[in-house]
């Protein structure tokens, strides 16, 4: 598996119009309301359009008239257009935003949705940054692209459309002007197109990466500020921004020529409309039709020129819309098979022949062969990156195996349902995440069939009822933020009572008690112990003073279980486990 870091740009997408298709099927449930919205947008076109006819109409047939009742008639017909222009102009932006609100929320639940799903090795190779940013921004973005962009798009064409309906039954020769305009501009975007989604997709790589380094820091303020790393993680940052600013300076000329050329082309065929109608085509074309085409010409390069600046936008958020789409067709490696079932964990755990490699081509475990039975405590040990936490992900199946079989009850785990395993197996890692709610809400998260009462009174079995009262508001104590409101050994107390009151069929501590002091982390083992005492115990440690009474131990080194027996029987053979535990001992 390839790891892209902080400083290391995505790789370049292709554009293709299915992945815009893909997009547009989130509209599918609006339909109705998009039709509303198509119907009441024809209306505010067609009321602005109808005021310059009006106009024309006073031009050639009211000024110079003493007919007064026809002027005063067609002042008001104008006023209405206008009073039904601004109506339904305010209704269609409120129903755009509706919709548009409503679609970034899809989008970031899809995306969320599959995140969620993804396997750890998905997360070992990204930076969380680099996530974010597709659920934050990106998914605005695209939501944006897909409703407020696409529907004024349509719009805009449609605008154009009619004004062009209106043009050709006003003048045809005049009109021709305007298609002419009209091709050089196509000539100038399909020019420009290629080398502006390039220079938009590096832009938004920069940003990203900046993105990424942004919230690692974040995560890792206070060993920055421990090893005093501010000045140097600044001209990290600052050169990363360079780099960002850097590819959005590139894109500026190219940038502005869609916006700059039809500017010109607009002036341009307007003076030579005015022109051609002033000196060369009246009085057979009256004045109210010379003004009423500048004005249709107006009418007709505004949509122009807010099409070109969205066509920059729509090549931005269609980089952004791929990178969504990739992570969602990020395949989900860890899924259930067709036939895959629920069961009833006793709690036998037996490996047979496992091989694993996070990286290919480094092995961790090398034909790993052991069993645990059901309610024995079995204890991993060994040194660091000897494979034990590995074996612990691996119970729990948060990665497949390269070769052998990891059997519970003598079932494959690859044939138990996901949700059935992990309901029943809890790990408590080396590192515990604690989340923004309450001390009880945190001891009940992953068990939604717990009650109040159940949590209260396992605390108390565990004595810590009293310490969580302690808190300001005891059990409704809001914590901070992976719990930084308390200390080290607190946030250790809680994740592992929470382990214990999910009340799984197997129960695995990686280094569950590493902060704790010695005297409570004693004091919560005996109190544990009854509750513990119908469950499957996997133990890693490298305090071994606290695994002496297990069934057995396993002794990891190169790959493989180099030792096995109890504590007694590996003191009296004097290898490996005996050196480790002797040297605790000193």
């Amino acid at each position: 598996m390839s790891v892209n870091k902080y400083d290391i740009d995505e790789k370049d997408t292709k554009f293709a119009f299915k992945n815009y298709m893909r997009g547009l099927r989130y509209l599918k449930k609006y339909k109705w309301q998009l039709i509303v919205l198509f119907i009441i947008d024809t209306i505010v076109m067609l009321s602005d359009l109808l005021v310059t006819k009006q106009t024309q109409h006073i031009l050639d047939n009211a000024v110079g008239s003493t007919d007064y009742l026809v002027i005063i008639k067609s002042i008001i017909i104008i006023i209405g257009l206008v009073v039904i222009f601004i109506a339904f102009d305010l209704i269609e932006k409120r129903r755009m935003l509706k919709i548009n609100q409503a679609l970034v929320i899809d989008i970031k639940n899809d995306l969320f949705t599959h995140i969620q799903n993804l396997p750890f090795e998905y997360f070992d190779t990204r930076p969380h940054g680099k996530i974010i940013v597709k659920l934050t921004e990106y998914a605005s973005s695209v939501a944006d692209l897909i409703t407020n962009k696409l529907l004024t798009t349509i719009f805009l064409i449609l605008n154009m459309i009619l004004t062009f309906i209106f043009m050709i039954t006003t003048n045809i020769k005049l009109t021709g002007i305007i298609i002419l305009g009209l091709i050089v501009l196509s000539i100038i975007f399909g020019a420009t197109a290629k080398l502006k989604r390039k220079l938009r997709l590096d832009i938004n790589n920069k940003y990203s990466n900046y993105s990424a380094y942004r919230v690692e820091n974040l995560r890792g303020m206070e060993t920055i500020q421990v090893y005093n790393r501010q000045e140097k993680n600044k001209e990290i940052t600052s050169d990363l921004l360079d780099k960002f600013f850097i590819a959005r300076k590139r894109i500026l000329p190219v940038g502005n020529t869609g916006w700059f050329s039809v500017q010109v082309v607009d002036h341009i065929v307007t003076t030579i409309i005015a022109f051609l109608g002033a000196f060369c085509l009246y009085p057979e074309v009256s004045v109210g039709i010379i003004v009423a085409m500048g004005d249709y010409s107006a009418r007709f390069w505004n949509p122009l020129k807010t099409l070109f600046q969205m066509m920059d936008e729509f090549i931005e958020s269609m980089t952004y819309l791929e990178r969504i789409l990739e992570t969602i067709d990020e395949p989900i490696s860890i899924v259930d098979k067709q036939d895959a079932k629920d069961i009833d964990i006793n709690g036998e755990v037996e490996f047979k022949d496992v091989s694993f490699s996070y990286i290919t081509g480094k092995t961790v475990l090398d034909n790993v062969n052991f069993k645990v039975n059901k309610n024995e405590k079995i204890a991993l040990v060994g040194e660091t990156g000897s494979g034990k936490s590995t074996i612990a992900n691996l119970v729990c199946r948060f990665y497949d195996i390269d070769n052998g079989e990891i059997n519970i009850d003598g079932t494959n785990i690859k044939d138990i349902k996901l949700k059935s395993l992990r309901r029943q197996i809890t790990i408590m890692q080396q590192e515990n995440y604690l989340f923004s709610m309450s001390i009880m809400e945190n001891l009940k998260y992953g068990n939604e069939n717990l009650t109040n009462d159940d949590v209260i009174n396992a605390c108390k079995k565990m004595n810590i009822h009293s310490w969580i009262n302690n808190f300001p508001e005891g059990y409704d104590t809001i914590l901070k933020g992976n719990g930084n409101n308390l200390s080290d050994g607190e946030r250790q107390i809680l994740c592992y009572a929470r382990t214990i009151i999910n009340n799984p069929k197997i129960l695995i501590f990686d280094e569950a008690t590493s902060k704790i002091d010695t005297k409570t982390e004693k004091v919560l083992q005996e109190l544990t112990k009854e509750m513990i005492k119908d469950k499957t115990l996997i133990v890693i440690a490298h305090r071994l003073s606290t695994i002496i009474d297990s069934n057995k131990i396993y002794f990891l080194k190169n790959k493989k279980i180099e030792e096995v027996g109890s504590h007694e029987q590996l003191m009296s053979k004097k290898g490996d486990y005996y050196n480790l535990y002797m040297s605790q001992k000193v």
